[in-house]
C-alpha cells in the first residue's frame, strides 16, 4: 500500500517495489512510464524544498519524453536514466541515506530492466520512511508556532547563548535511523 510522507513541504510517496514491477507488467509498461514521471517530480519537489537548484530545475516531462519517443534513437533513454540515477543519489545524499548503486542499476538495466524501478524505489523508500506520513492521523503532527508559543524572532535568536558541546543531541544508537535532515541542514 502506497502512502505519502511530508518531507518539509515535498510529498514523496512510499511505494511497494514489487507493486511497481507488478503494475508495470500488468499495464504492459505504461505504469513504468507513469512511475518514472512521478518519481522525477518527487525528486524535483524535494530539491525545491531543500534549495538544490539542480534538482529543482529538473524537468520530469523531458525525462519521460527521452524514454518514450526517445527510445527510437537509443541514446536519449540512456542519458535520461543516467541523470535520473544521479538525481536519486543526490536526494539520498541530502537525506543522508544509503546511496543507490549506479553500477548495479546499469547491470540490472542491461540484464533485466524491469527490476530497476523496484530497486530504485526500494532505496527511495528507505529515505522517505524517515518522514511522517500524511493523512489518516498517522505519524507525528507537524510542529508549528501557535499564539501561545510564538516563533522566536531574529533578535531572540541572536541574543540566545551558543550551545555548549554538552548540549548536542545524542547520536542514534546502532540500528536506529537518524532523523531526516531539515531543509536548513542540506549541504551547500
Amino acid at each position: 500500500m502506497a502512502y505519502e510522507v511530508n518531507a518539509y513541504g515535498a510529498t514523496p510517496k512510499v511505494r511497494n517495489p514489487l507493486g511497481v514491477i507488478g503494475l508495470t507488467i500488468i499495464t504492459i509498461g505504461i505504469y513504468g512510464i507513469v512511475w518514472y514521471y512521478k518519481v522525477n517530480k518527487e525528486l524535483k519537489d524535494f530539491g525545491r524544498v531543500y534549495k538544490d537548484q539542480d534538482l529543482a530545475d529538473s524537468n520530469p516531462t523531458n525525462s519521460v519524453l527521452a524514454i518514450v519517443p526517445g527510445f527510437l534513437l537509443i541514446i536519449p533513454p540512456i542519458v535520461s536514466y543516467y541523470r535520473f540515477i544521479g538525481r536519486v543519489r543526490k536526494v539520498q545524499r541530502i537525506g543522508q541515506s544509503e546511496l543507490t548503486s549506479g553500477w548495479l542499476v546499469l547491470v540490472l538495466y542491461l540484464v533485466i530492466s524491469i527490476v530497476v524501478p523496484a530497486y530504485v524505489q526500494s532505496g527511495l523508500n528507505d529515505l522517505w520512511r524517515r518522514y511522517p506520513r500524511i493523512g489518516e492521523g498517522e505519524g507525528p503532527p507537524a510542529i508549528e508556532p501557535t499564539p501561545t508559543t510564538p516563533a522566536p524572532s531574529e533578535q531572540d535568536l541572536a541574543a540566545a547563548p551558543a550551545p555548549s558541546p554538552g548540549d548536542a543531541a545524542p547520536a542514534p544508537s546502532p540500528g536506529e535511523a537518524a532523523p531526516p535532515p531539515t531543509p536548513g541542514d542540506a549541504p551547500e
